[in-house]
């Protein structure tokens, strides 16, 4: 569930003038999503006053190596900036640490892959709002885990036809420490456009993604809350990373998991 170009700084084909210096850093983007084979991006920060070129920001040439277990696994090079092991497949609850180096520049960053947890009372809310406009939404309830943050999305799949449509936004991400005191969160989704809920009432489900908590933080300051393959697309220098060294960018472990509605 990775793919959107993590772009730094400049993220606009013009060019800007600015009296800002230009500091050359790493910048890595790792969605270890659980079940899927391990992946991750290393680009370079462009110059601002410059039309930003992903082939430019592209590394082919990062040392990188991803510890698990004891074990140690070196990244190979598979084209356009992407690393993987195509024998390492994230897993629930394990940790999994990055060690990177590119041009005298170093940076490491660490995560934990979330355990699955138990979802209930997954349902379609309708309700009228302050406008007077019915509203549709999904809403369920989640037993959260420690060292984990949840958010809700509503996606519509047709078994028979294969039609799959899914926002993209996160409205809401909730900690572990945010739970009522029955120990459960409840998750909400965005509102449903009006003209898939009348089409596609039968065909909802909610899909809950969990992060490691070391998410949080960069979900407060990014522009949007894109919830899946464009998470890392978002621009902008208040950005909290949870990587070190001389580097940008997230190394996070991700699960999710889809619930039918009614």
């Amino acid at each position: 569930m990775i793919a959107g170009l993590l772009i730094i700084y400049s993220c606009e084909d013009a060019v800007v003038e600015n009296d800002l210096a230009y500091q050359e850093r790493l910048v890595v983007r790792g969605l270890l999503t659980a079940g899927n084979p391990i992946e991750v991006t290393f680009e370079r920060t462009l110059p601002l006053d410059q039309p930003f070129d992903s082939t430019q920001a592209q590394l082919s040439d990062v040392t990188a190596y991803i510890t698990h277990n004891n074990m140690v696994d070196i990244l190979e090079y598979i084209g356009n900036g992407r690393y993987n092991a195509p024998a390492l497949i994230a897993q629930n609850g394990e940790e999994y640490k990055l060690n990177a180096e590119w041009n005298g520049k170093s940076l490491s960053g660490d995560t934990r892959v979330p355990f699955t947890t138990t979802f209930q009372n997954g349902k379609i809310i309708s309700e009228v709002n302050e406008e007077g406009d019915t509203v549709h939404y999904l809403q369920g309830l989640l037993t959260p885990r420690e060292g984990a943050v949840y958010g809700a999305t509503w996606v519509i799949l047709d078994p028979v036809s294969g039609f799959h449509l899914e926002d993209n936004v996160i409205p809401v991400l909730q900690r572990e420490s945010d739970k009522d005191l029955n120990n459960r969160l409840t998750l909400e989704t965005r509102n449903i456009p009006d003209s898939l809920f009348s089409t596609w009432r039968s065909y909802f489900y909610i899909r809950i993604h969990a992060f490691d908590e070391e998410f949080y933080n960069f979900f407060l300051t990014q522009d949007a809350n894109n919830a899946s393959t464009n998470i890392f697309s978002q621009s902008g220098i208040n950005l909290r990373w949870n990587v070190e060294g001389d580097g940008l960018g997230m190394f996070i472990g991700k699960s999710d998991f889809y619930v039918k509605v009614f």
